[in-house]
């Protein structure tokens, strides 16, 4: 029998080295990755997600941490991540971005530094 611990937060950070995006370009930035995650957890996770800021380093377009109040299943997870991703991709390339970086943190409270 394998236990495996499921997935009840994720810290996603979108980063770009260098970028000069004023403070408006950056709020109009993050409302459309609030929306296409949401949009993916409506359609992979079907349960309510939090959504809370995290503080944000100087090449960090986006930083903020997904929570359900119920923990899902990797399978789910794993589902949830890709619809993130390839939203978030597709966002890039039709804004004209390179170079951006996405990080996913997994259950950042297990996290010892």
């Amino acid at each position: 029998m394998e236990i495996g611990i499921k997935i009840a937060m994720v810290d996603v950070t979108v980063s770009k080295e260098n970028h000069d995006y004023n403070e408006r370009e950056q709020k109009i930035f993050e409302v459309l990755m609030l929306n296409l995650a949401s949009h993916a957890n409506g359609q992979t996770v079907k349960i309510g997600m939090a959504m809370n800021p995290l503080k944000k380093s100087a090449s960090d377009l986006f930083a903020s941490q997904f929570a359900w109040q119920t923990s899902i299943e990797n399978e789910v997870y794993e589902e949830f991540v890709e619809g993130v991703k390839r939203r978030y991709q597709v966002a890039f390339k039709m804004c004209d971005l390179e170079d951006v970086m996405i990080k996913f943190q997994e259950n950042s409270y297990l996290v010892k530094e």
